[in-house]
């Protein structure tokens, strides 16, 4: 199975330093490697290759200012709760607009033709120093290998409408949206230009723990992209142990790796996923063992219904 060991050590470091979950998932999601390599993925998924390496020294400069902040959720996150895919968005949005070094021009655009919606622009944000103009689409995503292929059909979200292909393929054609006329005409009365454009896709991959011994990522992942192992529940009892911790990890909570004991559920016995997967479709879990007053991750997994993806 697949152990942690390979995540990004100034990362680690990084969320050594945050005393609040919130900023551990800020940090998470702008400094973790992307999911697709950026020499080979047929879109653009960086406009600098080194970005997020240097937005977190620029997060270790900011965080001591932000750490004064008394309510950090509801600060960069709002009121109430919400999807993972838009908590992973708000953190972007709070990044670029918390960052000196760079001015929000405009956030989730929607591009009307005469009939329908054409799409929707992320983020375009301008980078201060250059003046550059930068059109972002952001998504963080959980794809589980199927059929040992490497083919991103092949690679499923727990919804099994959701695939890496059709989002990489939705993707592409986001990126493209300033080319239509109604863009055009939007941007111009924005008096926006946009000069790159790029793919801003985090998350994990997950490999049948059977195979995860020789892993094999999809077709143009970064290699240093998050990844762990999944199973179906009847294959549960071969991994789980009494004598290892286990927890569960709420939906809203997965871009953290740290995690604090009232925020999640320890696994006593193997039984308690059963009686889980009653409510969920799927349950994510991780083996941890406790440092510094939380539970640090050793190896996170996903355990899906025997029946998955023909649900």
């Amino acid at each position: 199975m697949t152990k942690a060991e390979h995540w990004n050590p100034s990362l680690e470091k990084t969320l050594d330093s945050c005393s609040n979950p919130v900023w551990q998932e800020l940090a998470w999601a702008i400094g973790s490697a992307p999911m697709l390599d950026p020499e080979t993925a047929p879109f653009p998924t960086l406009w600098n290759e080194d970005y997020h390496e240097q937005a977190l020294l620029s997060f270790r400069a900011l965080l001591p200012h932000w750490e004064t902040i008394s309510s950090a959720e509801s600060e960069v996150l709002g009121a109430g709760t919400m999807r993972l895919g838009k908590r992973f968005e708000r953190l972007i949005n709070w990044w670029f607009e918390s960052n000196p070094e760079w001015k929000v021009l405009a956030k989730n655009l929607v591009i009307q033709g005469n009939e329908r919606t054409l799409g929707e622009m992320d983020l375009i944000i301008q980078n201060r120093e250059s003046s550059r103009v930068l059109h972002l689409e952001v998504a963080c995503k959980f794809y589980l290998q199927i059929d040992s292929s490497r083919d991103w059909e092949h690679w499923v979200g727990m919804d099994p409408k959701d695939r890496l292909d059709l989002k990489c393929r939705k993707l592409k054609n986001q990126l493209l949206l300033d080319r239509k006329p109604e863009a055009s005409a939007l941007l111009s009365e924005l008096n926006i230009q946009i000069d790159h454009h790029a793919a801003w896709m985090k998350g994990w991959y997950f490999i049948h723990f059977r195979d995860a011994m020789s892993a094999r990522l999809p077709h143009h992942a970064n290699r240093s992209a998050s990844s762990g192992w999944w199973c179906r529940l009847h294959e549960w009892e071969d991994i789980w142990t009494a004598e290892s911790k286990w927890i569960i990890i709420p939906a809203q909570h997965w871009m953290r790796t740290r995690h604090n004991p009232p925020n999640i559920m320890l696994i006593a016995e193997r039984g308690i996923v059963k009686d889980t997967l009653q409510k969920w479709k799927h349950v994510m879990v991780a083996q941890v063992q406790m440092h510094a007053g939380q539970w640090r991750e050793n190896m996170r997994g996903i355990i899906v219904r025997d029946e998955w993806p023909h649900v």
